[in-house]
């Protein structure tokens, strides 16, 4: 329904929206976000009470910033919907903000967005012109951005606080965003048709979605592979978890550009949240043909990622969406989210062996489930 709702009023405004229309709103949706970025940058919400309002004098005071600075840029946020002014004219939260500043998943995802994403965003013309010089996988709107020579990847494994801090989004996608909570994996796949089976979560970060599966499927087994740190925190994670779950997930530390190690040959499935987006097509054939040569006869490589749509055959605020989430892909990683088209041709590069036999997008989810046959 809610979808619906955003639907219709999206329709509603692009049919009667005229040329100067939408240039005014385009400039005021600049400011509004400018606004909020100077807001969280100089920690205003934090100076708000959660359960009350300042006045605009006492945040001059405690900030040193200009009295009708604040009072400005509070108010350009106030028409986002964003905080709100009391009679009094003092500055306090509405819902919306209240619960962007009470919830850690969503404080987290916020932060993120104007520390990391939306700096790439603005850098993407001037990456792409420095792509017309010169053919570089390295150069991306994310090195420019954020001042490093080094891909995304290799700048978190020289940076634990960077490391850190993506790990904490990942999971806070996984848990607040409502079209990229881990239940949509343990929902939309016949895990349980499985009976006795290994599961191998390839990149799977500090084991979120393996977590998750093991309470709803008593018979499944995992092998969390990732790198040092998240597999770290994932084994301190799951301390928290009851015996009978924790024993069955497995924390291996593993590079998924080498080979599969002994171990982790012949299972039953090997899993991929969210990975494969993040490399370009060169890298996932690489990363996918070392499990086709792990799996044995009847392994499955389960795919859980994005598949664009066919330009308008989707609700426009989804597709809107998920062609966001495309571009953050080639703003930060030079790599892409794929059509269903493409993720044949992908396949097809890996091994012949590998047929797609199902692709599902699970209700409310941004992401579909592939299921790919060994």
């Amino acid at each position: 329904m809610r979808q619906e709702i955003f639907d219709s009023t999206t329709r509603i405004k692009q049919l009667s929206q005229k040329p100067s229309d939408f240039l005014t709103e385009l400039l005021v949706q600049q400011q509004q976000f400018a606004c909020i970025e100077w807001l969280f940058h100089f920690q205003i919400f934090r100076q708000i009470p959660l359960n009350g309002s300042i006045s605009y004098g006492e945040l001059a005071t405690r900030t040193q910033l200009p009295e009708s600075d604040i009072r400005a840029t509070a108010r350009m946020a106030i028409t986002a919907n964003l905080l709100s002014e009391t009679k009094q004219g003092k500055l306090a939260h509405n819902s919306l903000s209240a619960d962007l500043f009470e919830d850690p998943g969503l404080w987290t995802w916020f932060s993120y967005l104007i520390k990391r994403s939306v700096p790439c965003m603005r850098a993407y013309t001037q990456a792409s012109e420095k792509q017309l010089e010169v053919v570089e996988s390295a150069r991306t709107a994310y090195t420019i951005a954020m001042k490093t020579e080094l891909s995304f990847f290799d700048h978190l494994k020289t940076n634990p606080e960077l490391s850190a801090e993506f790990g904490k989004y990942m999971k806070s996608q996984s848990t607040v965003h409502a079209g990229a909570t881990v239940d949509h994996l343990v929902e939309g796949f016949d895990w349980a048709s499985l009976g006795e089976a290994k599961i191998v979560d390839v990149g799977g970060n500090s084991g979120t979605a393996s977590m998750a599966l093991a309470k709803h499927f008593e018979k499944l087994s995992f092998v969390v592979q990732d790198m040092p740190e998240p597999v770290h925190n994932g084994r301190l994670q799951a301390q928290s978890l009851s015996r009978k779950i924790s024993e069955r997930i497995q924390f291996v530390e593993h590079d998924f550009f080498t080979p599969q190690p002994d171990e982790t040959k012949g299972a039953d499935v090997y899993l991929f949240r969210m990975i494969l987006h993040d490399w370009p097509d060169e890298d996932a054939v690489k990363i996918l043909r070392h499990v086709a040569a792990a799996g044995k006869e009847g392994s499955r490589v389960v795919v859980m990622d994005m598949v664009l749509p066919i330009p308008g055959t989707a609700s426009p605020t989804l597709e809107a969406a998920l062609r966001q989430k495309d571009l953050m892909m080639r703003q930060v990683l030079n790599s892409r989210e794929r059509e269903v088209e493409d993720w044949h041709a992908l396949f097809g590069k890996v091994d012949e062996r590998l047929q797609i036999v199902a692709i599902r997008r699970p209700e409310g989810s941004q992401h579909s489930i592939i299921e790919i046959s060994l």
